[in-house]
This record gives C-alpha cells, structure tokens and sequence, in this order.
C-alpha cells in the first residue's frame, strides 16, 4: 500500500541518499531534511481524526512547515551550495536564534521574487541574478528542461501527470508560482494568529485538508520534475519517480 510518506523520497532522495558516504555534508542535510518531512507527514494524518479545534490549530503550522521544509529540501538538491552555506552558519558559535541571519532560507528570494524581462542580458552581473525556486532562470535552465521530459514520457499516466504534460512552461511557471505563493499566505495568516474573531470555516478541517492536498501536490510535482534532471545527486530512476507521483495523487490526506 502506497504511503503519503513516500512524497519525502521523492523531494529528498531514496536509498541513494541513505546510503550516501557518512562524510558528505549535502546527504547529511537531505537526511534530515527528509526525517523531519516524514515526520510532519505523520502528524498530519494524526490531526485528520481529531477535533476541528485542534486542527484549526495545529493545522495551518504543520501546513506551513510541509510547505518551507519542502521547497527547502528541493533548492537544496538544485543548489547544494546554499543549504551547506547555511548550515555552516548554524554551526557557527556566533550563531544565536535570538537574532536574524540573512544567510537564511527566505520566501522572498530563494522561493519566489521579482519578474525578470531579459534574463540573458549580457550587462547583467551574476550576482543580480534572481537564484529562486520559481524565478526567471530556474524556470529557463531546470523546470522548462524537466516539462519536456515529462510531455515526450511514456508514463503511466494519472490525472495530475496528464494535467502537467500539457502545460506550457510559461503556464507551469505562473500558475505554480502563484499557487505555491497563495499556499503559503493562506497556512501563514493561520501560524501568525492574525484573527480577533474567530475564523469559522477559514481552518476547519475540510480548509485545512484542502490546503494540505493542494501542498501535497505542487511539492509531489515539484519532486518528480526534479528526479527528472540529469545532473541531480541521489535521485530516483525516472520511471519509479513517475510511479511514486501517481501513487501519492491517490492517497486520501487528514483521513
């Protein structure tokens, strides 16, 4: 029986990142990036049987941290070099939790950030170069690269890998952008406590579960796109990514 799971497999790695050398440092990360997925994973099919005022409160939490440990795990498969940066600042002895650190993962910048009219502008410095998930160049180098891979498959094919074989790269990446954007606002004003009335059918359990689908999905997406890539570490073969996708599509979350 297919495991929800097994959606930390195809964002992290499977055996070959478990079975990576002890002393590399980017397994070290997908490790425990892929542990703490499992185990948010499981709280949220825990949360499916309980009260609906214990799911409006835990649940836009456990939302939100599928969704940032998520997009985390896979712009550390794209670019090992950013986590290992932060990481290496979390093991600093200045590192204190009480302060800000702009080496950290941010929403802004590393997920999401402004438009780019022309990318390859030869006046553009690397360094002004936008490094998001769903910004102008990954969306150019790896995601366009990936969609193509899909639509020329011979996959099984369920209706979440049908929908995206006949998506454009321009539709994939404004749609999923602003998808993934309007996800983590919606479990973010939930985290944040922003209601002084209370908020009703906002974080009932039907919401929540939807919102955790909806989550689910673009990270399952995301994942298999990303095993798709030549030069990714430890990724799956094509085909059981594909069959993992299809798999995760059918299992019913929060029941």
């Amino acid at each position: 029986m297919a495991e929800l799971t097994q959606l930390a497999t195809l964002i992290c790695g499977g055996e070959a990142v478990e079975n990576a050398d002890p002393d590399c440092e980017v397994s070290e990360v997908s490790k425990h990036l892929k542990s703490v997925l499992i185990g948010v994973i499981e709280e949220l099919q825990w949360l499916g049987s309980e009260p609906n005022t214990r799911v409006t409160l835990y649940g836009p939490f456990l939302a939100r941290t599928l969704l940032e440990v998520g997009v985390t795990a896979l712009i550390g498969r794209l670019d090992p070099t950013r986590l290992l940066i932060v990481k290496r600042t979390q093991q600093h002895g200045d590192y204190n939790t009480g302060q800000p650190w702009n080496s950290a993962i941010r929403w802004q910048g590393d997920v999401v950030d402004k438009a780019v009219t022309k990318p390859w502008e030869p006046s553009l410095q690397y360094k002004d170069m936008t490094k998001a998930l769903f910004g102008a160049y990954y969306v150019d180098i790896y995601w366009s690269s990936a969609l193509k891979k899909v639509a020329d498959s011979n996959f099984d094919t369920g209706a979440w890998l049908a929908h995206i074989k006949n998506m454009s790269i321009s539709e994939f990446s404004t749609r999923r952008r602003e998808e993934i954007s309007k996800l983590y606002s919606e479990s973010s004003k939930g985290v944040h406590s922003e209601f002084v009335v209370p908020p009703g059918s906002l974080y009932d359990k039907l919401t929540i579960t939807n919102l955790v689908t909806k989550t689910i999905h673009i990270l399952a997406e995301l994942g298999l796109l990303l095993n798709l890539l030549p030069h990714i570490a430890y990724k799956l073969e094509p085909a059981r990514a594909a069959e993992i996708f299809n798999e995760i599509e059918g299992i019913e979350v929060m029941q």
